[in-house]
């Protein structure tokens, strides 16, 4: 019987060893009181990367950081003096290359060879911490999108939106109630187009229908009813994402335009009505770019002077001075341009129509400069004034023939007015003239100096007439 238990110690004792060997978890044994390894393990000898004979020149010291040094005498002052049955501590380990690991420590004291010792089994974490660690990292960025999202989404100034193929609502931000006046829940299953005005809707829809896979494309503004029956107008980027299981549908980022477009409209209108203006006070309107050169003709440089602005030509202007006026028109517009000074230019000359008729113009030009004074824009019009000019030297030929008809008529007819004049005042001190005879040639008298006034008067107001 005492052999049979013997040999069953034995054979008890060979299975340990063999397990402790065998493991694929890292083990040793060590001693309590000089913390020497006693044993380890193949597992042990791999993952560290120290050989057998290594180990157990060392201590248990020797596999932790230097700066966990401190902790660990800690740590065995504890372990000596309470001696617990078993421990499950997690430490930092150094291999034989420096790396360092997490790993978990589970312990139970044990007696090897009649040494007071610790049997040790490693879990290496090392890869778990920083599972946990990364996960953690994910999540907090996540939650960062997440607030992100419901600020730019949520809470954005546009509305963001999306909808099926069919069109039907399936998500809807909270800024919808803000910019279009309807709650999310008042939209989602609904179709967009019953929001979208009746003239706009096959236009909205054709361009939705044609847009790529994954291609952005914007909308041009279309009127959308909001909560209030009002209709306003949305600029929309529209988004086809059908084949993504996130999305699956088109995504919408709207924006409501109303403002804008109607001050575009009422832009249009005073650009109309200024086209107007101009087309009846024959002015035509240039916009020069001075630093790059280029001019922007107004319609009106067709429609008065017969020049096709279908293909941009920038030397209209300068080509068509006419020759004898070239030179000093030119020059008087480049010393305008470097006078740091003007502001506005006006001038007078002749140039020539598409059809070569010579006609006059009263060219006006505004500067724009910069800090420095250098001229880097002018708007400039132009103002067709032959006729005027032509009905002014009719004015002037005909105030002409006027002088030369009042100069010869005063002339003539004053002549015998002063030999009237002449004979009444020698005859008035005559003595065989009766009182009623001297107060008729009195009257004589005084309407030949009213004649000679009238006729005073007549030329100088010839005189005066303008040239």
């Amino acid at each position: 019987m005492h052999n049979d238990l013997q040999n069953l110690l034995q054979e008890w004792r060979k299975n340990c060893k063999d397990l402790f060997r065998l493991s694929p978890q890292p083990m040793w044994v060590y001693d309590i009181l000089s913390l020497r390894f006693l044993d380890v393990n193949e597992a042990a000898i791999c993952h560290y990367g120290y050989s057998r004979a290594q180990f157990l020149s060392m201590t248990i010291r020797e596999i932790r950081p230097a700066e966990d040094h401190l902790l660990q005498e800690k740590a065995m002052e504890a372990v000596r003096n309470n001696q617990p049955e078993h421990t499950n501590n997690i430490h930092r380990h150094q291999k034989s290359n420096g790396d360092i690991i997490n790993v978990q420590v589970h312990s139970s004291f044990i007696d090897y060879n009649g040494t007071h010792a610790e049997l040790v089994l490693i879990t290496d974490i090392t890869a778990i911490l920083k599972s946990e660690r990364e996960l953690k990292i994910s999540r907090e960025e996540l939650l960062k999108s997440e607030k992100r999202f419901k600020a730019l989404v949520q809470e954005g100034s546009d509305l963001i939106m999306i909808v099926d193929e069919k069109g039907i609502y399936q998500f809807v931000s909270e800024s919808s109630a803000v910019i279009i006046g309807f709650s999310p829940s008042q939209l989602l299953g609904k179709n967009v187009l019953e929001f979208i005005h009746t003239d706009d809707r096959e236009r909205v829809l054709k361009t939705v229908l044609a847009i790529p896979e994954c291609t952005h494309i914007d909308l041009s503004p279309f009127r959308f009813v909001n909560g209030a029956g009002e209709w306003i107008w949305l600029t929309t980027k529209a988004t086809k994402m059908l084949d993504d299981p996130a999305i699956s549908g088109v995504v919408l980022n709207s924006r409501d335009v109303t403002e804008t477009v109607a001050k575009r409209e009422e832009l249009r209108l005073s650009n109309e009505r200024y086209k107007l203006v101009l087309k009846a006070s024959d002015e035509a309107v240039l916009d020069w770019d001075i630093e790059n050169d280029y001019v922007d003709w107004g319609s009106g440089f067709q429609e008065i002077f017969g020049y096709d602005l279908s293909v941009y030509d920038n030397t209209i202007w300068s080509e068509n001075i006419h020759p004898d006026d070239k030179e000093w028109v030119e020059k008087e517009l480049e010393e305008a341009v470097n006078d740091p000074l003007k502001e506005a230019l006006y001038s007078e000359y002749r140039f020539l129509k598409a059809n070569r008729e010579v006609t006059t113009i009263q060219y006006r030009a505004i500067f724009l400069r910069n800090d420095e004074g250098k001229a880097i824009r002018a708007v400039g019009s132009f103002r067709d004034i032959t006729t005027n000019k032509n009905t002014l030297y009719q004015i002037q030929q005909q105030n002409e023939v006027l002088k030369e008809i009042a100069w010869s008529q005063s002339h003539r007819v004053r002549a015998p007015l002063a030999r009237i004049l002449a004979l009444t005042t020698l005859l008035e001190d005559e003595a065989f003239l009766s009182e009623g005879q001297k107060e008729l040639l009195s009257y004589l008298s005084y309407s030949a100096v009213e004649l000679d006034t009238a006729i005073k008067s007549i030329i100088h107001s010839t005189e005066t007439l303008d040239p």
